[in-house]
């Protein structure tokens, strides 16, 4: 397990240099007449060192998460596996699709009869031809 902390540490100190680097020119104000070739060089070599160091803390993150899953510290994700298809009869499915969309219906059906009436009421009952 500390095998995984050191190199986690390790990351986090690449990162940080990769930082250092990249604010160094202008804490200590070397690119005075703009971006010279020593800026230029320490800003994009710290982008390279602070990627490096994040890719490989996140490599050895799931490293030290796959291990801490086998020690069973943590509980881990449970692949999804297909349940195997059920030899019910086809009907079946049409049926469980009318019982959950009956209510739905009902209210909509209730909904459009409270507003027809509403409207009714207040055209004055009806049409007049």
């Amino acid at each position: 397990m500390t095998k995984y902390l050191w190199a986690l540490a390790s990351s986090a100190l690449v990162v940080l240099l990769g930082a250092c680097l990249i604010v160094w020119p202008f804490l200590v104000h070397t690119n005075v007449h703009g971006w010279t070739h020593a800026t230029t060089t320490e800003f994009w070599s710290g982008v390279g060192l602070a990627a490096i160091g994040l890719l490989t803390g996140a490599g050895w993150y799931g490293g030290v998460k796959t291990a801490m899953v086998d020690m069973g510290i943590i509980a881990g994700r449970t692949p999804h596996t297909p349940e195997p298809a059920q030899s019910a009869a086809p009907s079946a499915p049409e049926e469980d699709l009318d019982r959950l969309l009956r209510p739905l219906a009902e209210t909509v059906l209730r909904d459009l009869s409270e507003q027809l009436a509403a409207k009714e009421h207040a055209g004055g009952g009806g049409r007049q031809v």
